[in-house]
């Protein structure tokens, strides 16, 4: 007699446990399914073949959530219906997680038999194809990033890791993430072999007619001979009128597309000679072109979201960065610090200072140093964490606020802002001119902390300290 269990739809649950709503796996079984729970990432991919459906719990739907969905997605062939739960109670989430490669989305409160409903109608209409493996390589790069993710790397971190990846696995061809701008002329280099906008920060569009033909019609151009392709056509007269020789024999450009709006292009380009892309290698670069795509909307997504939060009701918004100033500042360290009191936790105030910024606004004038500050800005916001805060603090300074984080962990940001600012190529800076900054950092709990206002007096000491030093510049609050 066959056992009645085996023939009971499949549920895997995976993702955060914590937002994970109670009493789900028993509704579940009570309504008729067989329920385990992924103990592990490593763990999400142990069922080749897949299980009837997945139900992927997180916080909200944040780049984090949209790179596990990609991961499943990949590794199941994107066979397996994927469920997310929210315990955020954002209207607007169960939305974004949809974007973000879910099939159906609930948010918080979650009414369990609704949930097991949903379960149940989109297992019966799962597909059955014969091969659901996925591919093993890209779902090992987006475990990879998966894991990078949760440890805190920003977007530009996670994009110079897949251009790694591609290096490794296509050597002969060099690789760049590049963004698209309303104007078609000018792209931006996001990552690159030597990390982002280190070799060609701006890309002149008109000059690069795989990327603009990728970008006009949604899908890949692959050109195995630029000397004897139509597309180059107008590129080898001005090659020819320039006097100079064709700087590659190969490109393709992979476009970053969600839905039908195109983000930017992956851009590869090979000097060997009749260099050629497999199909199995097309397919890795459109896969991660897609993983790129989510990573850039998702912090996209987060950086409208947290720019909204930041400056909503009454509040005042600095109007050249879009950031919270003062009062909002001063609301959310209020907020951490009654917080951290209550539970028992920790949290840090940096204060970061842009160099020579004066001196920078009298050399290149006024306009030039706003446009370095605008940028800067959106930098800071991009690379933190979804429940982090920036704010502008003063005429070249910004604040952050950094959640559940110690001295320590404040210090480790702080070099990696300092690295991607150091790279970056700001639109307000002449070409080979680097931004640096300074920062003072205090961490609370503090015995010299009496009230939520001492921290700012202490992380301006803190910064005084580290513009002081001649070699790190990180100033603590000992």
């Amino acid at each position: 007699m066959a056992d009645p269990a085996a023939t009971r739809p499949h549920v895997l649950l995976l993702g955060d446990a914590a937002a994970r709503p109670y009493g789900l796996e028993r509704a579940l079984g009570r309504a008729g399914f067989q329920v385990h729970e992924a103990t592990s990432v490593a763990d999400n991919f142990a069922h080749h073949e897949g299980p009837d459906i997945a139900v992927v719990s997180a916080q909200d739907a944040d780049a984090g959530l949209g790179t596990l969905l990609q991961a499943l997605n990949a590794a199941w062939g994107g066979q397996v219906p994927l469920v997310a739960v929210l315990a955020s109670p954002d209207r607007e989430g169960p939305a974004r997680a949809l974007a973000l490669g879910a099939d159906d989305a609930l948010a918080s409160p979650i009414h369990l038999p609704e949930l097991a409903a949903r379960v149940e109608a989109r297992s019966r209409r799962r597909p059955r194809p014969a091969d659901r493996n996925g591919n093993g390589r890209m779902q090992e790069i987006l475990l990879e990033l998966l894991e990078l993710s949760r440890a805190g790397q920003g977007t530009g971190e996670l994009l110079d890791n897949l251009v790694r990846r591609l290096g490794r696995t296509l050597p002969g061809w060099a690789a760049l993430f590049v963004t698209t701008g309303e104007a078609d002329s000018a792209a931006h280099v996001v990552a690159g072999p030597n990390g982002s906008g280190s070799t060609e920060p701006r890309l002149d569009v008109e000059r690069y007619p795989e990327v603009a033909e990728a970008v006009r019609t949604g899908r890949p151009v692959v050109v195995a001979d630029v000397q004897t392709d139509p597309l180059f056509e107008g590129e080898r007269r001005r090659w020819a009128y320039e006097g100079s020789e064709s700087p590659v024999r190969g490109v393709a450009a992979f476009p970053l597309a969600i839905g039908e709006q195109v983000l930017g292009v992956l851009l590869l380009r090979s000097r060997q000679p009749s260099p050629r892309l497999t199909a199995g290698e097309e397919g890795f670069a459109a896969g991660l072109a897609q993983a790129a795509a989510r990573l850039l909307d998702a912090d996209r997504r987060r950086t409208e979201a947290a720019a909204a939060a930041q400056t909503s009701g009454d509040e005042a918004a600095d109007p050249l960065t879009g950031l919270s100033l003062s009062a909002g500042l001063d609301r959310r360290v209020l907020e951490e610090s009654e917080r951290a009191r209550r539970y028992s936790l920790t949290f840090s105030v940096v204060l970061l200072d842009l160099d020579d910024q004066c001196a920078r606004n009298e050399r290149l004038g006024r306009p030039a140093g706003d446009r370095l500050l605008a940028e800067l800005g959106r930098t800071l916001q991009r690379e933190v964490r979804a429940s982090d805060f920036v704010a502008r603090y003063g005429g070249d300074e910004f604040a952050l606020v950094l959640a559940e984080t110690g001295a320590s962990g404040a210090r480790d940001l702080v070099h990696r802002l300092r690295h991607r600012i150091g790279v970056e190529s700001f639109a307000g800076l002449p070409p080979g001119e680097r931004a640096q900054i300074a920062a003072g950092i205090v961490a609370f709990p503090h015995p010299a902390v009496e009230q939520w206002s001492d921290l700012l007096v202490m992380v301006e000491a803190a910064l005084r300290r580290g513009k002081a030093q001649s070699e790190e510049r990180i100033g603590i609050a000992e």
